[in-house]
């Protein structure tokens, strides 16, 4: 059962911190906490280990006669939001009161089509064209009828003004840059734009002894074992993520050559990897008559039909699994697949492989990302701290006064 909470605890942070990237208000999302609190107990009753759309299916049967009409569409509606999360969709719809201004249409319009021309991805296009449009009614309230008339003393009134300053900020830098660059404002404001820090945790990471641990507890003599053995190698010895460990296909593992080719679903950016000896022998004993015979392209699919790819949440769940069955403490931890990926970015920091090379293996394209690993290296962050200064002036003072608690 405490697998369980512990799996759909991450699934359902997940979904939450997304909606409040889309601008939702904390209300909003409080809404589709309470919603999925049912959704949550049920799947403890039914000891179920992981989220799938035929959950909440299940669920919705459930809770059929218990629920007046009312309650039962919207319980309806945040298993919708929820499936459409987990498959990726993210159709959301931004409530029907917020439009772009007129004045404002057409040049929106045209930094929608910017984004797409330099790449971004659909689902980022949506949540960036649902921030602009609150950003540009809030500029419309401020008395900006053009564009071209912002002035830094207007980006500090819509900042001050938000609610949400995490998400403003971000969207603000993006369309001030745009309109610097298609010459709507003659200055870059985009420079002056505060930037709102977010909590930045320690990343979970597993020792040596743990990760030795969590391998031996699979059982590879049997089907399941053979298959989650060769995900957990993947994510521990690769660093690939959960999301593109599921899209993996057949054909992206070249055994002549040695090779693991995909395109990453986060950035789009292909990625060529050396088929690392035990990680071969590990999917090539999956294949080997141990795979359920099906048309489907994806390597890993479900061991009981009808044979569907995994779920990243499915992945979160056999990790989670096998972490508390190897009596792995992870109170105060994540994890999953992210965990994985973490602890063979420390593993590689520790053994002083250079940051830029651990960025290029874990497949990530802003060089800024490197800042990431350096809390993982320890031992470097202790050689350089300083002596404590002796205490002096009006506080030492007072130090002095107050020594003792007197």
């Amino acid at each position: 059962m405490e697998i369980n909470r512990i799996c759909f605890k991450e699934t359902k942070k997940e979904f939450e911190e997304y909606l409040l990237a889309l601008g939702y208000s904390k209300d909003t999302v409080e809404w589709y906490q309470k919603k999925l609190l049912g959704l949550e107990k049920f799947m403890s009753a039914q000891v179920e280990l992981a989220y799938s759309a035929e959950t909440g299916a299940a669920f919705l049967k459930e809770v059929e006669s218990e629920q007046s009409i009312r309650s039962l569409q919207s319980t309806r509606l945040a298993i919708r939001r929820l499936d459409e999360f987990m498959n990726g969709e993210y159709y959301f719809i931004a409530p029907k009161d917020n439009t772009v201004p007129d004045c404002f249409l057409k040049d929106f319009n045209a930094y929608i089509e910017d984004l797409r021309l330099t790449g971004h991805r659909e689902s980022t296009i949506r949540m960036k064209s649902y921030q602009c449009i609150r950003l540009l009614e809030d500029l419309h309230k401020a008395s900006v009828y053009n564009l071209s008339a912002i002035t830094p003393q207007v980006i500090y009134h819509v900042f001050s003004k938000s609610s949400n300053k995490i998400n403003l900020s971000g969207t603000l830098r993006s369309f001030l840059k745009y309109l610097f660059k298609s010459g709507i404002l003659k200055l870059n404001l985009s420079v002056i734009v505060p930037s709102v820090r977010r909590r930045q945790p320690v990343p979970s990471v597993y020792t040596k002894s743990e990760t030795g641990q969590l391998l031996s507890i699979i059982d590879t003599e049997r089907n399941p074992g053979k298959r989650d053995y060769a995900i957990i190698l993947l994510a521990l010895m690769l660093g690939i993520r959960s999301g593109d460990i599921v899209d993996l296909k057949i054909p992206a593992i070249d055994f002549q050559s040695n090779m693991i080719e995909f395109a990453q679903s986060k950035t789009v950016v292909p990625q060529r990897m050396e088929l690392l000896p035990e990680l071969k022998n590990a999917i090539q004993t999956y294949l080997s008559g141990n795979r359920p015979d099906t048309t489907c392209q994806n390597l890993f699919i479900t061991h009981r039909p009808p044979y569907r790819p995994l779920s990243v949440s499915a992945v979160t769940a056999l990790i989670t699994r096998y972490m508390e069955k190897a009596g792995i403490v992870i109170a105060g931890r994540k994890c999953g697949g992210h965990a994985l990926r973490s602890t063979l970015a420390s593993e590689l920091v520790s053994e002083k492989v250079p940051y830029e090379v651990v960025r290029k293996i874990l497949g990530h394209e802003d060089t800024a990302s490197m800042k990431h690993y350096v809390k993982f290296d320890m031992e470097m962050l202790r050689s350089c701290t300083v002596e404590v200064p002796p205490l002096s002036g009006l506080y030492a003072e007072y130090i002095n006064k107050h020594k003792g608690g007197n």
